[in-house]
């Protein structure tokens, strides 16, 4: 597998050369296969590789799940969900995991041709952390609050949104700062320069077991949305070679959480060995902190009829939250934003 690589230029830029390239060749990414006879496809991350976030995604490679099903797949890093989602539609890549927030707002408000194919985080992996001073451990206690979030706009503000949404307080009474996502944004909370902030399930349980006085609101417990999704185009959704690729990468994937599921009885020993074995991924550097990690995924992973498939009913809800916050004009039919038929069916 190449080795990940960072989109340096400006998504813009990035798209437009996409799309002479593919102006001259046809077809641009598919038929493309590897000596062995594997084919080749690219998954678009949109954080860093080295998380535990795409755990499914790096045990699908070093345990051998992707090549098992005739993959070699390439990762290649964007620089958040937008431009990710823009190559999607050039057709430069197959597949990317982004926010069901996202892929909503994309295919709704912008009438994107984006179509949500599988889904492996159930549960949203967001917190929101404050300190024991003066906690935050229920959505109405947002009323009023200063909340860091990692940039303007996105997920984790849409996210904050519902959350105090589910408790009856006005996203405008709910004040936010960007505090980005660096290491020291926990002495802005202790400092009592914010109230809180939103950060990662990594994140968190690392701030649990590193700062006594942590505390960590979990969104799950009163909103739907938050989900990850595997995203495409309908163009690659609906070309049958494509659709093939597509399926055996969802399979892999179905493979990889399987393991990592069962890997919990023996304390992840074995997804840890094989994900640091190729990869720095700053959580495996405390393995009791990886544990943790871990068994919050499983949680999320095992939160739906389907390891990897999307929960129709679950979108709806969704989609009725999103509305709820403005995010989404009301009397759309957001079952036409997935496909349902290319993930693995839940066993009987």
């Amino acid at each position: 597998m190449t080795p990940t690589r960072r989109l340096r230029r400006p998504w813009f830029r990035v798209l437009a050369a996409v799309l002479v390239a593919c102006a001259v060749l046809a077809g641009c990414g598919q038929g493309d296969t590897t000596d062995d006879g594997r084919q080749r496809m690219t998954f678009l991350n949109i954080l860093p590789l080295e998380s535990l976030s795409y755990a499914p995604e790096l045990i699908a490679d070093t345990r051998g799940f992707f090549a098992a099903r005739g993959l070699e797949v390439r990762f290649e890093t964007t620089q958040g969900s937008a431009p990710a989602i823009q190559t999607l539609l050039a057709g430069s890549a197959e597949i990317s995991r982004i926010g069901d927030i996202e892929t909503m707002i994309a295919a709704g408000n912008r009438q994107a041709p984006l179509l949500g194919i599988g889904e492996v985080i159930h549960r949203g992996t967001i917190r929101v952390v404050s300190a024991n001073d003066d906690p935050i451990t229920q959505p109405a206690q947002l009323r009023g609050k200063l909340i860091g979030t990692p940039s303007e706009g996105g997920t984790s503000s849409i996210t904050l949104d519902l959350l105090a949404a589910s408790a009856g307080v006005p996203a405008a009474e709910v004040r936010r700062q960007v505090v980005g996502l660096a290491p020291g944004v926990f002495d802005l909370l202790t400092s009592g320069r914010i109230d809180g902030y939103m950060v990662s399930l990594d994140t968190a349980v690392l701030l649990q077991r590193t700062r006594p006085q942590a505390v960590v609101l979990d969104p799950n417990q009163s909103i739907s949305a938050g989900s990850q999704i595997y995203a495409t185009s309908a163009r690659t959704a609906q070309d049958p070679a494509e659709q093939d690729k597509l399926r055996r990468y969802l399979a892999a994937i179905d493979d990889a959480v399987r393991f990592i599921v069962a890997d919990e009885a023996n304390g992840f020993a074995g997804t840890m060995a094989a994900i640091g074995g190729k990869y720095q991924v700053p959580a495996l550097r405390d393995p009791e902190t990886a544990r943790l990690a871990l068994a919050g995924y499983v949680d999320s992973y095992t939160g739906g009829a389907s390891l990897t498939g999307i929960s129709p009913q679950r979108w709806q809800q969704t989609y009725g939250e999103i509305v709820g916050v403005g995010q989404l004009p009301g009397g759309l039919d957001p079952n036409r934003w997935i496909d349902t038929t290319l993930a693995p069916a839940a066993p009987s």
